[in-house]
């Protein structure tokens, strides 16, 4: 009979223990893309790295709160438009020299069921720090790996970025100060 009571305590035990959350890295293959206008065209940089962490506890599925932390970082100097000189530019608008990363620090995640979230979070752009809230989906990749995709309006001026103006054509190129981010942020069980 003492055996049976030690069994039942031990597995009460375990059973009252918190689950683990799941842990997630981010890993090669991700994507973000900053879009604005121009007086001239339409633009897009962006990089293929995406680094930071995310823990993940309880069911995805069900709506509610969601026991979760993030930090994704973006180097600045990985944004990339294929033309140099746009790099330039937009590199040195966003203050490279003295703020290397984009940092995003989630706050709150509330699921909407069917692995549909609502993200709040500190976006840290050239080293103003902003509220932010968009939408974001996950996908179950596998066993080990996640992808979560958002998108996100924004304003550089929220930022403290002047829009740039490069100095070619008199300064007549004027950029918008609206921007859409997008991102893929592949992630891996650690």
């Amino acid at each position: 009979m003492k055996r049976l009571n030690i069994i039942s305590i031990f597995a009460a035990c375990v059973l009252a223990l918190p689950v683990a959350a799941d842990s997630y890295r981010g890993v090669p293959g991700s994507s973000v893309k900053i879009a604005g206008t121009s007086t001239v065209h339409d633009w897009v940089v962006d990089s293929q790295l995406i680094g930071g962490s995310m823990e993940l506890n309880g069911d995805l599925a069900k709506p509610g709160k969601v026991d979760a932390k993030a930090k994704a970082l973006i180097s600045v100097r990985s944004l990339k438009s294929g033309k140099k000189a746009m790099d330039d530019v937009m590199h040195a608008a966003m203050n490279e020299t003295e703020h290397k990363r984009i940092e995003f620090n989630l706050k709150e995640l509330i699921s909407e069921g069917d692995m549909k979230f609502k993200a709040t979070g500190d976006l840290t752009v050239s080293g103003v720090t902003k509220e932010v809230k968009f939408p974001v989906t996950m996908e179950k990749v596998d066993a080990s790996a996640m992808n979560v995709k958002g998108e996100l309006d924004t304003k550089m001026s929220d930022f403290g970025i002047k829009s740039p103006s490069p100095k070619i054509a008199g300064g007549m190129i004027k950029t918008g100060d609206e921007v859409k981010i997008t991102f893929v942020w592949n992630t891996k069980k650690r």
